[in-house]
């Protein structure tokens, strides 16, 4: 599995991003949780890399 690790500030509030290609479900994913917290994250798989990257770069603006 190719991932990458993101920490996010945005304002107050802190995001780890996980993103990557998940070679088991073959599909691209992100993966959000809050920094500090260890509950419930945030995934979602995209089946084109275009929608998976549009969609990554709202969050590391």
């Amino acid at each position: 599995m190719s991932t990458f690790f993101e920490n996010i500030n945005k304002n107050s509030v802190q995001l780890d991003v996980l993103h990557g290609w998940d070679v088991n479900a073959k599909a691209w994913y992100i993966d959000i949780k809050m920094t500090g917290f260890s509950g419930s994250n945030i995934r979602e798989l995209f089946t084109s890399e275009k929608n998976y990257k549009n969609t990554l770069k709202n969050f590391l603006v």
